[in-house]
């Protein structure tokens, strides 16, 4: 039988649809990083690294560590702001003529807009877990 504890961490636990996000977004920027590594102002293997990172961040993601739910909520920010830049910026700065300059910015604003989502589960996870 579950306590009332446990069924609030429950319903207040979205740590299931995060972890899909992660993967959905690894494997979105794994199979566009070599279209437009020539466009990301970083070293390929900083860009690796955050790939694994959300891999790594969405493995660990479980209801009963609020140390991995701060992190996952953390990386979401950082990942929505980067995306975001890069869509503005592309869209205010790069010639719509190039079809690569359009593809980047799809490809950015949806990152963008699925990282606003995981931002939004990861804070109602961690509210949840904070008020139990």
């Amino acid at each position: 039988m579950e306590s009332t504890q446990e069924k609030q961490i429950a319903y207040h636990y979205h740590g299931d649809k995060v972890r899909i996000l992660f993967v959905i977004m690894g494997v979105l920027m794994a199979g566009t990083l070599p279209l437009f590594s020539s466009m990301i102002n970083l070293p390929i293997s900083i860009s690796i690294v955050g790939i694994l990172l959300l891999a790594i961040l969405g493995g660990f993601l479980n209801p009963a560590q609020k140390w991995i739910i701060y992190l996952d909520t953390l990386a979401s920010i950082v990942a929505f702001i980067s995306f975001e830049y890069y869509a503005v910026y592309t869209y205010m700065n790069l010639s719509p003529a190039v079809a690569l300059n359009v593809y980047f910015y799809w490809v950015n604003q949806i990152a963008a807009l699925l990282f606003f989502l995981a931002t939004y589960l990861c804070v109602k996870t961690l509210r949840g877990r904070m008020l139990s």
